[in-house]
């Protein structure tokens, strides 16, 4: 098999909330800094790993056989449940610098994406300029919902986008069950809301941003809908085509292409985990260069440390697809060298 250096598109970071606090400022300190809930996530800790700074999630990486990994959010998935701009302003911030200091550890095998509060757009395109330009962070990220606000396709989030695509950055969208999720709101055992919350909130997302011309309004812009699968994603292609044939014209007269080809055009993508079945299904749509490899660790529902092992076991895909999606497809949405 060929050689080429392995990048996860979706890893995560455990927060140091102690670690983040130094980099706010004195009035907001004391606070709780992001929502939080009692479910048993890691089931009495038989699920998941619990890494306590860069050396050991560096140390997982090459326990796995991962030679980067573009960190994102645990806790601060959460960030767009903040009621208050200002605070929530501040601590996307300080979450940036934290993540800059944790990479600089070896910062040729950690990445970061610049966390982002999408309440107030302008002060979250500023920041993600800074994070770029200043902090080395390799996208942004969004969460699929903010209450009380507009979805991801209306022009109240333009500054957002427009920045991405003058930095040349991609924007990954990225859920997380809450209490306020989608899953949360309609079930009561965890099990429930965290199936139906990844791909639910995703397929919202892609909706948004594709009926809501986004990629109209910015043509160079890249878009990464992350840790829900691929298998929805051809459903979505068809069943969107068919409610533009039908109203597009009178109530999004603005689109050039069909959903399916805006999927399909090499500007949008997908995380998916090792051992999903519908891989192939995705492939056979044309959308084998979409497909981020993402070991989603530390979490509770990954496979690591056989993420990579299950990957190169398979059968059901040729060489050329595992390359592109365990390397290929991460450095073009990230623009890695």
């Amino acid at each position: 098999m060929e050689s080429y250096s392995i990048i996860d598109a979706d890893g995560h970071v455990r927060e140091s909330l102690s670690g983040m606090r130094e980099f706010l400022e004195p009035r907001w300190q004391r606070r709780n800094l992001f929502p939080n809930d009692a479910w048993d996530r890691d089931l009495r800790g038989k699920l998941g790993a619990k890494p306590e700074g860069a050396r050991d999630q560096i140390a997982a990486m090459s326990e796995d056989g991962i030679d980067l990994m573009v960190l994102y959010p645990t806790a601060g998935l959460h960030i767009g449940a903040l009621h208050e701009l200002d605070f929530a302003t501040a601590l996307s911030k300080a979450y940036n610098e934290w993540m800059f200091h944790f990479c600089k550890t070896d910062p040729q095998r950690l990445k970061f994406v610049a966390l982002l509060a999408a309440q107030d757009p302008k002060a979250a395109a500023e920041e993600l300029t800074r994070a770029v330009t200043e902090r080395g962070a390799v996208a942004g990220v969004l969460p699929t919902f903010i209450p009380q606000r507009p979805d991801f396709g209306d022009c109240w989030y333009d500054p957002i986008y427009a920045a991405a695509e003058r930095l040349g950055v991609g924007v990954g969208f990225h859920t997380g069950t809450s209490a306020e999720s989608l899953g949360g709101q309609r079930f009561r055992k965890f099990l429930s809301a965290h199936t139906i919350d990844h791909p639910a909130e995703q397929m919202m997302a892609m909706i948004a941003t594709i009926i809501g011309g986004v990629f109209e309004r910015f043509p160079k812009l890249s878009i990464a809908y992350l840790e829900s699968g691929i298998g929805w994603v051809p459903y979505m292609m068809d069943r969107l085509d068919e409610e533009v044939e039908k109203r597009g014209p009178d109530e999004a007269p603005y689109l050039s292409k069909l959903p399916s080809e805006y999927v399909a055009s090499g500007r949008i993508f997908f995380g998916v985990e090792c051992g999903e079945k519908t891989i192939p299904d995705g492939i056979r749509w044309g959308l084998e260069h979409t497909l981020l490899y993402s070991s989603d660790y530390p979490h509770w529902d990954g496979d690591w440390p056989h993420t990579i092992r299950k990957v190169r076991e398979r059968t059901d895909l040729s060489d050329t697809a595992k390359k592109n999606m365990m390397h290929d497809n991460a450095a073009r949405f990230y623009r890695l060298s």
